[in-house]
């Protein structure tokens, strides 16, 4: 059934869409998968190559550049140098050998199946980008955006992105120097040009341009009118998102890119980030949608070795050379494996990319297919590798630090503990105490958790472990040890000071993941630090002078 109706093509696409987006992306999120997916999925079905009804797809693409302009902006809005500065040392590096040679093994692979280097160099930067937003959630839902390999698999993908818009600048050329049979030197002066007018740009954008934005903004904002406010912040970010189009010859993402830079550096910026918030979230859903719909099935069944190959380097080779290179910079194995995992997906840019590249008939539309398919996989299947690489963590970190945590303790005459966190080493902690005939009493933030364990009949409060309240409900004054589970090693901090003031002698055993984090946390008065760059030996000794305090 075709629903292409006039003047109703607008309100049907957007009625269909936002309708099957919302369900398939409540489905995938219970399922513990990205809405992205979900939306992805509701985009093929409304396509024109799925059975059924069909939308507009043209309108779905116009609607998309919005999408790609309010996202890019929300990007831009939101780019935080601070997490860039402080994973500089692993994050420039990894990111830019970990593209590098995702393009490598690209460019060999399709080059080896017939197709052209210029293709392989396009799909390998289409596919060395992770999505933010996928990687966000996922780390989000483990517990670990604000853990430290939380912060350098954000700071790697900060950097991923900005290498995605050098290739946005780059492939203009590109595409032109192969139309034309440009010589190098013409196309070493299109690139000199190209970063000159980029140049000028910034220069422009980050002065005057800043000067302006900064003036109308504040204008408006004294005027105290939320609509108007909203209104401006779009109206400035398509401005300068077309004005960089037709005066410098970038991209609209780029253009919309730099708006939210500009308007990052304002005094308005947090205003403007909670009032484009929820357009910017329905124009994305709408891009995403707009990808779905040009997912094509039988594409795979064409060419399932370009398939196969593309899904197997996101999978494989990203993964594994962001492994060894975390490795090689020596950081632990649970760093390297979260953001391995972290990494082995694909996303926005590399739709954007993509999508630009077979615009310039530089990337042919099964290459624009397969992307679209592997994204799809690819995403579907990043939280289930999340949980394979948690269960192995777990196991690991049971078999170095909770066992000899359990040979010690049995020696400890506790009547009851607070356990701070109830996620996989939490679970194993409080199995630990009770198998010990201690009562421990959970503090969490999962409210689900927490009804489960009290229809359990088991102790378990809901709430922020770091206010004093909470720890005094979880009995703190009567408690014989504290201990903290959680992977956020600023909040168990924040938790360990408040502690200490509430009982300055309460025995405190705590996990962490870096040495360098164990001596801060030592200082604030801590017997037990456990962290898996240090020795098995190391901690038992710790346990030990903990055991001699007890006897005392």
């Amino acid at each position: 059934m075709d629903m292409e109706a006039g003047h109703l093509k607008i309100v049907i696409m957007l009625t269909l869409g936002f309708g099957l987006a919302s369900l398939l992306g409540y489905v995938t999120s219970r399922l513990k998968l990205s809405p992205i997916l979900g939306y992805l999925i509701a985009g093929y079905v409304i396509g024109p190559y799925s059975p059924g009804v069909t939308v507009d797809v043209k309108v779905a693409e116009q609607l998309a550049e919005i999408g790609v302009i309010l996202m890019m902006f929300g990007v831009g809005l939101h780019f935080e140098w601070k997490d860039l500065v402080k994973t500089k040392s692993i994050a420039i590096p990894g990111a830019i050998f970990q593209t590098l040679i995702t393009m490598i093994c690209s460019t060999f692979f399709i080059y080896s199946i017939g197709w052209t280097i210029v293709t392989g160099i396009i799909i390998g930067l289409s596919i060395g980008v992770a999505s933010t937003v996928v990687m966000v959630r996922i780390l989000t839902d483990h517990n670990l955006f604000h853990t430290t390999e939380g912060h350098i698999a954000v700071g790697w993908t900060i950097v991923e992105d900005l290498l995605t818009v050098v290739a946005l600048l780059a492939v203009p050329i590109l595409a032109t120097s192969l139309k034309d049979g440009m010589s190098l030197q013409q196309i070493l002066i299109a690139i000199t040009g190209m970063v000159l007018k980029f140049l000028i740009l910034i220069a422009f954008m980050f002065t005057i341009g800043r000067a302006i934005v900064t003036y109308v903004l504040f204008m408006v904002a004294r005027l105290r009118s939320h609509e108007l406010f909203t209104l401006t912040v779009l109206a400035l970010t398509f401005i300068i998102a077309t004005s960089s189009t037709l005066i410098f010859g970038t991209s609209l993402a780029l253009g919309a890119f730099i708006a939210g830079l500009v308007i990052g550096q304002t005094h308005a910026r947090h205003q403007a980030s909670l009032n484009a918030l929820p357009i910017q979230d329905a124009f994305v859903a709408i891009f995403f949608l707009s990808v779905g719909m040009l997912f094509n099935p039988p594409a795979i069944r064409d060419h399932p070795l370009l398939f196969f190959g593309i899904l197997g380097i996101i999978l494989l080779i990203k993964p594994i050379a962001a492994f060894l290179i975390t490795i090689a910079l020596r950081y632990p194995v649970k760093a390297a494996l979260t953001i391995a995992i972290a990494l082995a997906q694909i996303g926005e840019f590399s739709f954007i990319l993509a999508e630009q590249a077979m615009k310039l008939d530089i990337l042919p539309e099964a290459g624009y297919d397969m992307i679209v398919a592997s994204a799809i996989v690819s995403i579907a299947l990043n939280p289930i590798l999340f949980t394979w690489i948690d269960d192995a963590l777990v196991y690991f970190e049971m078999k170095r630090f909770l066992s000899p945590v359990a040979q010690k303790l049995a020696k400890i005459h506790t009547s009851n503990a607070i356990v701070i966190g109830h996620g996989p080493i939490g679970k194993q902690v409080v199995k630990t105490l009770e198998d010990m005939d201690v009562t421990p009493v959970v503090v969490d933030l999962n409210i689900e958790t927490v009804t489960r364990l009290n229809e359990q009949q088991r102790q378990a409060i809901y709430g922020e472990a770091s206010h004093p309240h909470i720890l005094e409900n979880a009995q703190i004054d009567t408690a014989k040890l504290l201990v903290i589970t959680i992977p956020d090693e600023y909040a168990a901090i924040r938790i360990i000071k408040i502690a200490k003031l509430l009982r300055p002698d309460l025995p405190i055993l705590v996990r962490v993941n870096f040495t360098s984090l164990s001596h801060a946390v030592k200082q604030l008065g801590v017997e037990i630090v456990c962290s898996e760059e240090e020795t098995k030996k190391a901690f038992i000794q710790a346990l030990h002078q903990m055991q001699k305090k007890f006897n005392a």
